[in-house]
């Protein structure tokens, strides 16, 4: 008993030699700070090539800090992140919903932040002269391209090929067995492949490329529409602009609140622990 009193005082001795942050009483780690920055910049960011740097961990650490007293706040306000949502979320990002427990975790936490934000941000008015002055403040950022708006259609062989060819050709949109339509959608021309792009000039409406091989089928593109390079009219980027004035007026809310829940907390940070 006494020996394993010991090898537990041990260990905890050990624990405190090298925190990285003390949140009140409880204590991060070293091992356990590291044990997640590394999942964080290998599997979250995709950045294992590159070697992170102290101010990396530095901005983490902050990050980490974060979400550990947002976790307290999140429970005492009621808001919980169920395992349907995490599912949901870690599926947006493409990955297995039965990823590593600690994926899991930074998506929960992401979740909470976010709830909590909105609770705490309440209802914002965004004013329509906001919206106005935001646009006339800010026209380079909706500057668009010269594009086109594409009709895309693949089909399996190339007889079929050069007859859904001549029909796009005539205005007729082929159907039957072999032939996909895809959806019109605009493309920027500088943005499409040099081979796409030459079949395409001198991108009039109505111009019908020849049949391009690719992956064992055949893709025939038609110019359903173009669009001079401009910039975007309010009309068209007014939901946008809301949205992006909303965001930063909830960051703003979200961050002077946050300040005052840290006068709470004791808080100290050991940055030459990382």
């Amino acid at each position: 008993m006494l020996r394993l009193l010991t090898l537990i005082l041990l260990s905890l001795s050990n624990l405190l030699a090298s925190p990285v942050a003390l949140i009140n009483d409880r204590v991060v780690s070293r091992e356990e700070f590291n044990l997640v920055f590394d999942l964080y910049w290998k599997e979250i960011l995709h950045l294992s090539p590159k070697k992170p740097t102290i101010r990396d961990k530095e901005l983490f650490l902050l990050e980490y800090i974060k979400g550990e007293i947002l976790e307290d706040v999140a429970k005492e306000m009621g808001i919980v992140v169920t395992d349907e949502e995490i599912d949901e979320r870690l599926r947006l990002w493409g990955r297995n919903p039965s990823a590593n427990p600690l994926i899991r975790d930074f998506v929960r936490r992401e979740l909470l932040a976010q709830r909590v934000s909105e609770v705490v941000a309440g209802s914002i008015y965004i004013s329509e002269g906001e919206i106005k002055a935001y646009y006339i403040l800010n026209r380079r950022e909706f500057f668009y391209p010269k594009q086109v708006k594409l009709l895309r259609v693949v089909v399996d062989e190339k007889r079929r090929a050069k007859k859904v060819r001549e029909m796009l050709k005539k205005g007729i949109i082929p159907s039957g067995k072999g032939i996909i339509i895809g959806k019109e959608r605009w493309y920027s021309v500088q943005s499409l492949p040099r081979k796409v792009r030459s079949r395409l000039y001198p991108y009039k409406k109505g111009r019908v490329t020849l049949p391009i091989k690719y992956d064992g089928k055949y893709i025939i593109l038609k110019v359903v529409d173009t669009r001079k390079s401009g910039i975007l009219p309010l009309e068209m980027v007014r939901d946008q602009v809301r949205l992006k004035l909303l965001k930063r007026k909830r960051e703003e809310v979200f961050r002077q609140w946050f300040q005052e829940v840290l006068q709470s907390y004791r808080l100290e940070l050991y940055p030459e622990n990382l």
